[in-house]
This record gives C-alpha cells, structure tokens and sequence, in this order.
C-alpha cells in the first residue's frame, strides 16, 4: 500500500475543489455544500477547460436535484424567488455519510475500489492535454517519463471529466476486456442555460424531478446518482440505460481509482488505475436533456424510413450560433428537438414567472475526437443571446427568417470558398485553405444583435423589417472586408491581377444576389404575418 493511502481523505462536500467565479468577478472555490448554498452570490463555474466545466456542471445538477428536486412548479418557483436552504441540503447529506469521500477505502466518490489490484499508470492519464507514452499533444511537453502528480482538487475535477469525456479506444483491461466507447458527453454539444447567477443557471436547467411520477421522462423510481447506488462499480464492463436523468448526469463511462501518495508536503495523485466502464444503451435523443437535435433533411426522393436524429456538436470554424433555430424555438419535433429545458423555460414566462424581456445567454461546452474517436483534438465553449421572447415563438415567423438568416452566412461565406478555388484552378495553383475563417469570426456579434432585435419587436408586436436588414448588412460588410483583404492584402501583377479582379467581380455580383433574395424570402414571412 502507498504511504499515506490509508489515511487520505478528502470531502467533496466540505473541501474547495470547485472553481467558480464570483458574481463581482472574483474567483474563488468551493466544496459542494457552500457552492449550493452561496449559489446567488456565484456567476458561474469556471475551470480549467471547457469540459471540466461541463462535468462538474453535470455533477452539480445531479447533486441539486437530489437535494431539492424541484417535486413540482410550485417548489420550483419558491426555489427560484427564494435560495438553496440548508435544511434540505443537511437532510440529503445526512442519508449519504462519507459518500462524498474522494479517498475512502470502500467507496471512493465515483471510484472502483476493486481496481486496487489492476495495473497502474501515471496521473497524466487522467488529463487530456498530458502527453502519455504515444499520445503526443499539441498542449503540453510533458513525456510519459515526467512524473505529474495532482492535487487532491485537481484530480476530484478530472474525475468527473474521464466520466464524461474520455475518448474511445482501448484502455488498460480489468481482465479481457480493452475496448471501450467514447464516454457520453464527447456525442452532444452540451447546451446550459445561463442566468444573471449560479442559483438562477441550476434552476433554469432543473426541470421537475420526480422520480416516482418518472419525471423528467424517461427517469424511473429506481434513478440516483452513482454515489448512491448500493454498491460500488463492478470491475468488470457492462452495459445498460439509465435509471433516469441523475444516473445518467454521472454516467460511469469508465472504471476508476485515483491512487494518493503522501510525499511528506501533503497528499497528491500521481497514479491511476483507468479500465472500461457502462456502456450507454438507448438513443440520446430520448434521454439527454442538455442537447439539441436535428433530424437530416429528406433527400430528394428518399422513400425509405427517414435518418435519425443528430445531436447539434461544436464546429469550431463556423460558431454554435448556426443552429440557434435548434436551440432556441419550438417546431416540428419530427424535424428538430431543442433542449428540455428551454420548453420548461417558456412555460415559466407564460405564467409571468420569469419575464418576457428577459435574455439568457446558451452556453455549449464540447470535445472533438480523431477520426478514430481515441484522440482528443480540442474543445471549445461557445455562447448565444437566448432572450426567452423568442422560446415561445412556435407559429411565428421567427423561426423561417433565422433559418434563411443562418443560410444566407453559409451561402456567402461558400462564395469566399469559391472566389479562392476558382482564382486558384485558372492560376493553376493549389487552393487555398481557411479563407473563410475570419469572416465567420466576424459574425457572432452581430447575430446577437439580431436575436435581440426580433425578440424586441416581437413583444412590441412591430415587423422583423429592421432585424432582417440589418443582419443582410452586417453579412455584406463581413464577407466584403475578407474578399478585400484576399484582392489587395497583396500585390499582384499581369495575369494574376486580371484573374484575381474577375474572381472578385463575380464575387461582389454574387454577394449581392444572396443578400438580395434573403431579404426577399425573410419578408415573405413579415408579410404574410402582418396580412394574417
């Protein structure tokens, strides 16, 4: 036994393991108890990548709805205009003693126990931006030789990330069995709804949670989280559906043990022990609450069964805000399906809980694998105005003019692509990679500004006019400045000049066009509401 095991412990409830940040812009942490009960005077979660931040969301959820439900609307709105108390927090604890123990011999939190026999390897296994043996990385220069050893906070919070975003591949066996899958949360694009505060962003994302009436749906009676099952993890791998939302908001993708080593400074983390975990049985579309999906479009005379639903993911060249339609609005569930919460949300500013000027902010956290789903490439957070006069938006023409918004950028933003590749077939000359790549970065401001605009006039019951050409102009101005820079960012001469004033000439002609039948499409909508 390592030096120091026996006596380690470390109390998720109690200890500051959680990084947050203070609604006056300090940053802080804080163990699970204080983060709830403090929850008014906390921004946010913030920690060290996007995904750690997703998980210990996860994790967070999960430990509130068993604290506090919500068991109906009414509970909910005096959570919602009251505070997390401490009297029901107490009551939760005191039924789960030592659960929460990252170290306990017996039930170490969201841990195996029975992998003390398995075969060890550096703590840098637990952190995807560690470079491991061949795993070479574009974040770090640490080699399999350098020993990292975490502290006890450190590796609480990259537990919860393996759970939830260790990539697929072959893992170090318990006994047979190497292959695993990619852990859940690497599927979807994880979508929060964010408040003014922390206790405003929990609440928001916490539908009603009543196991024994199985809601949300398709929780059963049988749900809870992992830290309250009767016994720890088998060692070995299996498969299974969730219980409900809370077993599948700490989903044990994989079998764990941290092991700590006492140096004689304190205890830290510098190995682990890392197999196959639960495969997840069941289509995400009918069990993640914090995701958007979009079924494909039917192909031209497709007669077969349609595709199934796609989880919306994180494409860091263009910007989450592509698919606000799928976040934001209610429609056709046979087409898309937006995240539950956001149709909870839009009961609440019916019944004038929450008010219809009010704008939230999505946040979506995600991960891009290799090919081979075994690598992590990169994450990414990206954030959108959510003003909740748009949630209840169901007949409007809202949904239309965003959707012909979100192609006009795509449209113009392919004719960048084109002016390149055609400058580059007649110069003979290879093509040109990324020239979109600052446009799209121009965009996200000005398609806030947009969502604003129609949620305004919306409550004021005023045309999309304005909106319309203002997001017209801000595409053009866009796209014309990086076809600018393309033509005169560098001198040319002879032929290349004559082909590359062509190419852009055709460009302008083209731009125009596309905005030119945008605007006409989006004010078909305008008209036909106002005629109506």
């Amino acid at each position: 036994m390592d030096k120091g095991k026996a006596n380690a412990t470390f109390d998720l409830v109690g200890e500051r393991w959680l990084p947050v940040e203070r609604v006056d812009g300090s940053p802080d942490c804080l163990g699970l108890r204080q983060l709830l009960l403090e929850a008014r005077d906390i921004r946010r979660l913030s920690a060290e990548t996007p995904t750690v931040t997703a998980a210990l969301y996860r994790l967070v959820l999960a430990f509130a709805h068993r604290a506090y439900g919500p068991a109906d609307s009414r509970a909910w709105v005096e959570l919602w205009d009251g505070k997390f108390a401490q009297e029901p927090l107490d009551s939760y604890l005191s039924q789960h003693p030592g659960r929460f123990d990252l170290f306990d011999p017996e039930r170490p939190f969201l841990q195996c126990p029975a992998l003390a026999t398995g075969k060890p390897t550096g703590a840098a296994k637990l952190v995807p931006s560690r470079a491991v043996g061949n795993n070479a990385t574009l974040f770090d220069h640490t080699t399999a030789r350098d020993r990292v050893a975490l502290e006890p906070a450190e590796a609480a919070r990259w537990l919860m990330t393996v759970h939830a975003y260790d990539p697929g591949g072959l893992k170090t066996p318990y006994k047979k069995v190497k292959s695993s899958e990619r852990a859940p949360a690497n599927l979807f694009g994880m979508v929060l709804v964010e408040g003014a505060s922390l206790h405003e962003t929990l609440l928001l994302n916490m539908p009603i949670y009543k196991p024994e009436y199985e809601q949300p749906e398709p929780t059963s009676p049988e749900d809870r989280p992992l830290w309250e099952m009767n016994e720890p993890p088998n060692p070995e791998p299996d498969e299974r559906s969730p219980l409900g939302w809370t077993d599948l908001l700490t989903w044990p993708s994989r079998r764990v043990l941290l092991l700590p080593y006492d140096d004689g400074a304190g205890v830290v983390v510098d190995r682990v022990v890392i197999t196959p975990g639960t495969r997840l049985r069941g289509d995400l579309v009918d069990i993640e609450l914090l995701a958007a999906f979009r079924r494909p479009p039917r192909k031209a005379r497709q007669k077969k069964k349609r595709e199934d639903f796609r989880a919306v993911r994180l494409d860091g060249r263009r910007g989450i805000w592509r698919h606000t339609e799928a976040f934001l609005l209610a429609g056709d569930e046979d087409t898309r399906r937006r995240p539950r919460a956001l149709g909870h949300i839009a009961h609440l500013v019916d019944s004038g809980t929450i008010p219809e000027e009010t704008v939230y902010t999505i946040r979506v956290f995600g991960q891009q694998l290799g090919s081979k789903g075994a690598v992590v490439e990169s994450w990414a957070e990206e954030a959108v105005s959510a003003p909740v006069a748009l949630l209840r938006a169901r007949h409007a023409p809202v949904g239309p003019i965003i959707g012909h918004a979100v192609d006009l950028a795509d449209q113009a933003g392919g004719a960048l692509r084109d002016m390149d590749r055609d400058f580059c077939t007649a110069m003979q000359a290879e093509p040109g990679v990324g020239i979109d790549l600052p446009y799209w970065a121009q965009l996200p401001q000005p398609f806030d500004e947009f969502l604003r605009k129609l949620a305004e006039v919306r409550r004021n019951g005023q045309p999309e006019t304005d909106a319309i050409q203002d997001w017209a102009r801000a595409v053009r101005k866009a796209a014309t400045a990086v076809a600018d820079r393309w033509a005169y960012g560098s001198p040319r001469k002879g032929r290349n000049l004559s082909e590359a004033g062509k190419q852009f000439g055709r460009f302008t002609g083209m731009l125009h066009h596309l905005t030119e039948v945008f605007v006409a499409k989006a004010m078909n909508y305008v008209e036909e509401e106002v005629s109506s």
